[in-house]
């Protein structure tokens, strides 16, 4: 298959696009930092599968509409995208910068929603492809000082149940994965308490990258043609977990 991972320099990104390279699938990483999504490319090329490194921001129309003209010229079509680009920002909503909260919007809303348009164009005209976006457990329920990005994630959330519906009379199917406490290369300085975190976690542990890749590949492959406007939450059972 011909993939485009966003947000794909690092974590979870990172991950689900060697997934899809250990398959052998073609495999495009975007991300903001290019030495990122140049090394990503170099590991893919290592497993034995092409790939296509491109420094973008996401929340630029007119660079992604450049972006994924480069793509499908370079693997000659499009069959999955993957919307893994995020950002994560808290603090008291009282005080809570004006600047940061575009941020959050721009790059997990408005980012998600212009990689849709301009790489799902092609999956649209063609009558078929697969679309995987990133929710969170905040698409769900909320934690205190997060707002704006649980505003974030339940409008990705909105996002792909609309984009499921709208396009699914072209054959072309939009979910979403929400992971659970998922354990990242440089936690946040203001990471909840760790104890805490394991304790609420039915399963034992905090989750890694890896757990994340095989329901991605799922949700992208032919397995999943009748599921659509979806979101697949990927916790260990936190959210469903009514004891602590």
């Amino acid at each position: 298959m011909r993939v485009v991972v966003t947000g794909g320099g690092r974590g979870i990104g990172r991950a689900v696009a060697l997934g899809f390279a250990a398959r052998g699938d073609q495999v495009a990483v975007l991300a903001r930092t290019e030495s990122q999504v140049k090394s990503v490319a170099g590991e893919i090329e290592e497993l034995g599968a092409e790939s296509v490194a491109l420094a973008v921001d996401v929340a630029d129309e007119a660079a992604m509409g450049e972006a994924a003209e480069q793509v499908v010229d370079r693997f000659g079509g499009l069959d999955v995208l993957v919307n893994a680009a995020g950002v994560f920002d808290l603090g008291p909503t009282t005080g809570f910068p004006l600047d940061s909260a575009r941020t959050l919007l721009d790059t997990n809303v408005l980012g998600t929603f212009l990689a849709c348009k301009t790489f799902g164009r092609h999956l649209v005209e063609q009558g078929h492809g697969k679309v995987v976006n990133f929710c969170s457990l905040l698409s769900y329920t909320a934690f205190p000082e997060r707002a704006l990005y649980a505003a974030s994630k339940g409008g990705v959330l909105q996002l792909t149940r609309s984009l499921g519906v709208e396009w699914a009379p072209h054959n072309v199917n939009v979910n979403a994965v929400a992971p659970g406490m998922i354990r990242i290369e440089t936690p946040h300085p203001a990471a909840l308490d760790e104890d805490a975190i394991v304790g609420r976690i039915p399963s034992g542990r905090r989750g890694r990258p890896a757990d994340i890749v095989g329901p991605v590949l799922f949700l992208a492959s032919p397995e999943a043609d009748y599921i659509n406007g979806q979101t697949l939450v990927v916790d260990g059972g936190w959210l469903s977990y009514g004891y602590l």
